[in-house]
């Protein structure tokens, strides 16, 4: 069974995490699925909005899977490097895209919702980059989020790892609108529709003009947040956070900055 479910409602495509047991963390293998999902989306016609939403009432997603990510970087199979501003190629993406936040977004989950064009959460929601407490940098959101919130906001959530109300995410720009848990996808396929009625030439032009600014000096961030993130890694926190977490225990970092003559 898929772990994202696709259904079509008129002209919006509604993308469904479904593994509530894992609280829709996203693995590399759920990434790639949705990715192949979303190409379909933007190939289809009479497809206009995408809505990325979540099963279950807890979790919109919990982040990335940090268990499987511990065998992976002991092994050296995998380092936990972004490869772009981006989240399975949602903000790549053409058309509309919608993020219906059902609930926790940490991690990979707050980034999966930047990574859309509008953001509409659940008043229970709520949005955590805690990377740091596990010797990882936030990829997406320390190149995107700034541009999205106000630089001081943005400190405050990445450098302490707290968390982030539906409400305060609200106030701070991150989100558009908060509304009840029970009316999320019906406010969220409203909007969609709303969107759909539109122009889809003009949609689609006013959005590439409004990406510009999102994007603008992208490339030399990314280039630049590439050196700093090899240069962080040779702490070594980056292997003591994730296995501490799949340990169930508070990391021992080393709590040493990284330095070339090290």
């Amino acid at each position: 069974m898929p772990n994202i479910m696709v259904e079509k409602q008129g002209h919006t495509t509604i993308f469904t995490i479904s593994k509530p047991d894992r609280l829709n963390a996203i693995g590399a293998a759920d990434a790639a699925e949705l990715q192949a999902a979303l190409a379909e989306f933007q190939a289809d016609p009479d497809q206009y909005v995408a809505v990325i939403t979540a099963a279950g009432d807890k979790a919109f997603c919990a982040g990335a899977d940090l268990k499987d990510m511990t065998a992976n970087v002991d092994s050296g199979d995998y380092l936990p490097i972004s490869l772009g501003p981006d989240i399975a190629g949602i903000a790549e993406c053409e058309k509309v895209t919608i993020a219906a936040v059902n609930g926790l977004a940490a991690g990979t989950g707050t980034e999966l919702a930047i990574s859309c064009d509008i953001r509409i959460a659940a008043d229970s929601a709520w949005f955590s980059l805690p990377e740091v407490k596990r010797g990882i940098i936030a990829g997406v959101a320390v190149n995107v989020l700034p541009r999205l919130m106000p630089i001081g906001a943005v400190m405050d959530l990445m450098l302490s790892g707290d968390r982030l109300t539906a409400d305060e995410a609200f106030r701070l720009g991150l989100v558009q609108r908060v509304v009840p848990r029970s009316e999320l996808l019906e406010k969220a396929l409203e909007k969609a529709e709303a969107i759909g009625k539109n122009s889809q030439a003009a949609v689609w032009g006013t959005k590439q003009i409004l990406k510009f600014w999102r994007n603008a000096l992208i490339a030399e961030q990314q280039r630049y947040y590439e050196a700093v993130v090899h240069r962080v890694m040779l702490s070594g926190d980056v292997h003591e956070g994730p296995r501490a977490f799949a340990e169930k225990r508070e990391p021992e970092f080393r709590q040493a900055w990284p330095s070339a003559f090290d």
